[in-house]
């Protein structure tokens, strides 16, 4: 391969995609390059094991699947150790140029080429080619001595915000941990184990494991081993032969009810009384020191992993309480890809219940997915086990409307091995917080907008004036049955009139209202509105309806500005719907809102348009200005409110005019008008 076209066509996109994508990402995609451009069978990136003499695959890339088990070799991990190792002892004249290593057994033709950052190798990259390909060119393995320089200081950027990620992973982690421990120990099996151990020891008809209780003024029986019924389930300390055997800490040997000989052993670990074990007989026996001492040592063992256990599930009661209250969803995910813990918040924001599969919840396999871009992202972070941070997505969730989300994702691993243990994903809803960006973004525009309008609208109401005044004289020079000249002037002058109406539009769009602060009826605006409307209402055949659950529905504002708002929306609810359809108002309080909710059934927004609704000049009609809705907007975000807006191309569209019940910005305009008085 010519050495220029690598240089201008790959290493241009490989560019591009290092400053894109995160470390782990950026470095799979050039080991994919260094694939394709060797015509290999595979590319592994491989970093020191910690613990053992080998090294570990940290990348891999396949040229298909048939080639996907020779790396897996220990013999094969060895033998490139032994290269690693002979880098490192040449650190101070090493290069990254190629090498031949001869590893045996293997049908491919291999090359190496030490990774070095900072003057000292840290992996190293292996090619494996196929049997009969052609040895690689001088120019190829220029072009990647050029790259493996990037490719280490990616992998070390992984590295550090891999140690960034787990200090934050903390809860995920040990979640997981406390998880499988509580999987992996089943103490039915472990007291089985005892008995088992303890028989070997010495002759007995039953036997009871006690713990000391929360409050350590009981002891209460662990085991259900047959026999043991007939021993006590709970004892005080100090009672009777057991509870003073765990009162001095002392061995016992005593007579109990149907057994001639119960040996009484105190369990203590670290000095600390936590149970006592108890072995009994039908027959009277003289017990061996030694058999005394063996059967204390396993007791102490057995309770330390009782401890322990219980500590574990402290720490995953702990741990789910905290991931429980978040407001975020939370899905942590094994080494496998299924869901091993899902979080309120999550279940209720995907109407999902995760873990009640039998074999567990994935989005790899499951038939039941995740909405849209949702699932794929989930997908392929766990198959490629990638870092994904501040990923924002919009989705519709089950029985609700488009969401914002924002999501984040990482892979969590073991500090002593590095083996995976599993992923931890966290999604937020920040459709709020995206509404207010918008807006604030939105404000900040139509400010600039506005101040451009007033300026342009005074530069061209002069001159429209004076066309005007020009017009309507020449049109009284001319009889008038002199059509053919007075027709183009009368032209003229309608077009001189509609100028002049967007004139005013713009004016009104630049300059705040002045309000006057009344309490207003919304359903008395609303039959007011319908008045004004019901000509075209029937005229399209657009059946309407209010719903109003009393009269006192009331806010303070301008009852004029709301107007405005109000035909505004309805007018654009009617020519979205061409003959027939349905218009229907609600009027409804949520918190310290007074929503009034306008729902058609016309053809519906586009998503990729939602957020263009509210521009000024945006406009989808061919005599619209394109001013409507910002004027709305603004009149009702003056009000101290805001516009909701729901819509799917194909089954309408709904407006929410929410509308504060008490506001500070009555002060404010109070005070404003105040001041103009004066």
């Amino acid at each position: 391969m010519d050495k220029k076209h690598i240089d201008i066509s790959v290493l241009n996109e490989i560019s591009q995609a290092i400053s894109h994508l995160t470390p782990d990402a950026a470095l799979r995609f050039l080991s994919e390059k260094v694939m394709k451009v060797t015509r290999a069978a595979c590319t592994l990136f491989l970093t020191q094991h910690e613990k053992s003499n080998q090294m570990a695959p940290f990348v891999t890339t396949y040229a298909d699947s048939e080639h996907e088990s020779f790396e897996q070799s220990e013999v094969f991990l060895k033998e490139c150790f032994k290269y690693y190792i002979k880098y490192h002892e040449t650190s101070s004249s090493i290069t990254n140029s190629c090498v031949e290593p001869a590893i045996s057994d293997f049908n491919y033709r291999f090359y190496a080429w030490p990774v070095i950052l900072a003057g000292k190798p840290i992996a190293m990259l292996v090619v494996a080619g196929f049997p009969d390909s052609e040895e690689i060119s001088s120019e190829t393995k220029s072009f990647i001595e050029t790259i493996s320089p990037f490719m280490g200081s990616l992998f070390d950027n992984q590295r550090l915000e891999n140690e960034m990620i787990h200090k934050n992973s903390r809860l995920s982690a040990l979640y997981e941990i406390s998880q499988q421990t509580e999987s992996a120990i089943d103490f039915r099996n472990v007291y089985s184990a005892l008995s088992k151990v303890a028989r070997s020891f010495i002759i007995f008809d039953a036997y009871q494991l006690y713990f000391l209780s929360h409050d350590g003024t009981l002891l209460e029986a662990k085991s259900n081993e047959p026999g043991s019924e007939s021993l006590p389930k709970t004892i005080k300390i100090g009672e009777g032969p057991i509870g003073l055997a765990a009162k001095k800490c002392e061995p016992q040997l005593a007579y109990m009810g149907e057994f001639n000989s119960v040996l009484i052993l105190p369990i203590e670990v670290s000095g600390k009384l936590i149970g006592v074990f108890a072995i009994a007989s039908h027959k009277a026996y003289a017990y061996r020191n030694e058999d005394v001492i063996g059967l204390q040592i396993i007791a102490s063992h057995i309770a330390s992993i009782d401890m322990m256990f219980k500590d574990l599930l402290s720490l995953k009661g702990f741990t789910e309480r905290i991931l429980d209250s978040m407001h975020s969803g939370v899905l942590i995910f094994d080494k496998e890809g299924r869901v091993s813990y899902a979080n309120p918040e999550i279940k209720l924001m995907m109407r999902m219940n995760f873990p009640d599969s039998p074999d567990g919840w994935s989005p790899i396999t499951s038939e039941e997915k995740l909405p849209g871009e949702l699932n794929d992202l989930m997908v392929y972070a766990l198959k490629n086990n990638l870092t994904i941070e501040n990923r924002k997505l919009r989705i519709k969730l089950p029985g609700a409307t488009f969401r914002d989300l924002e999501v984040n994702a990482f892979p969590f691993r073991s500090d002593e091995t590095g083996a995976m243990l599993g992923t931890a994903c966290f999604i937020k809803d920040i459709t709020q917080l995206s509404a207010m960006e918008e807006q604030l973004r939105r404000a900040d525009k139509l400010s600039a907008i506005g101040m451009l309008a007033a300026g342009i609208a005074h530069e061209i109401r002069n001159p429209l004036t004076g066309m005007k005044m020009i017009t309507q004289l020449l049109e009284s020079e001319y009889d008038e049955d002199d059509l053919d000249k007075r027709e183009p002037l009368g032209i003229i002058q309608k077009e001189i009139n509609r100028l002049e109406g967007i004139v005013g539009n713009l004016l009104d769009f630049a300059k705040p209202g002045k309000f006057k602060i009344v309490e207003i009826c919304l359903k008395k605006v609303l039959d007011d509105c319908h008045a004004l409307i019901k000509n075209q209402l029937r005229k399209q055949n657009i059946a309407y309806s209010l719903e109003c659950a009393s009269d006192q529905a009331r806010i303070k504002g301008d009852p004029d500005q709301i107007k405005q708002v109000f035909i505004n929306i309805m007018t654009n609810a009617i020519q979205a719907q061409s003959n027939g359809g349905k218009l229907a108002v609600k009027i409804y309080k949520r918190e310290d809102l007074l929503i009034t909710e306008f729902r058609d059934s016309g053809l519906g927004i586009a998503q990729d348009k939602m957020r263009n609704i509210f521009n000024p000049f945006m406009t989808t009609k061919e005599d619209g200005t394109g001013l409507g809705l910002s004027m709305a907007q603004r009149i009702v975000e003056e009000h101290g409110g805001r516009i909701e807006v729901q819509s799917e191309v194909g089954e309408g569209s709904t407006f929410g005019v929410c509308l504060p019940l008490k506001s500070d910005f009555y002060i404010a305009f109070s005070n404003q008008s105040e001041t103009q008085g004066k």
